[in-house]
């Protein structure tokens, strides 16, 4: 039987990060009908002392490939945040899916409720694979996934809520 960590996080991942491909593509779709700079979208941000859209790219893709590592007791991908380009959240994005699509849902077997600890700002917590999943990894990808669509919004990008929900509707 599959784990249903599994079951509630990968094809949740996979299914965010296609929505946030989506979101990427309408949003370069609109900078080229209405003459905007990509970089402006790139560098652009809610509010001042929040981080720019390509970090919430950078961030939800690592929150999905740790989504995996942690709860299966391996080590997390670990990748630079360095894209400053549309091309660049692309590329990204496509390698987290080609990680995600390649994942054993047996490496989660026998392993939902063995604790581990995970990085927390300056110090560590313990969780499980279901504990993680359930109240970190999952939250907080949903919040960049998020951010970036709201990011969008907020610069006159015309995205509907279907644009967001549609991947996780198929």
């Amino acid at each position: 039987m599959t784990s249903p960590v599994y079951t509630f996080t990968v094809p949740a991942f996979i299914k965010g990060l296609t929505a946030l491909t989506q979101i990427l593509k309408e949003a370069e779709s609109h900078a080229t009908k209405n003459n905007i700079p990509l970089a402006d979208f790139v560098n652009a941000r809610l509010y001042d002392d929040m981080k720019p859209l390509s970090y919430q790219v950078q961030v939800a893709t690592d929150l999905a490939l740790k989504g995996v590592a942690r709860p299966t007791h391996t080590d997390p991908v670990d990748r630079p945040h360095s894209e400053t380009t549309f091309e660049e959240l692309y590329a990204r994005i496509d390698k987290t899916l080609e990680i995600l699509n390649a994942v054993d849902p047996a490496a989660y077997t026998g392993k939902e409720k063995t604790p581990f600890k995970a990085p927390f700002g300056p110090t560590e917590v313990e969780f499980t694979a279901e504990t993680y999943a359930a109240n970190f990894a999952l939250p907080n990808f949903y919040f960049h996934l998020t951010t970036a669509y709201a990011i969008f919004r907020a610069k006159g990008v015309p995205l509907g809520k279907l644009v967001y929900l549609k991947p996780f509707l198929s």
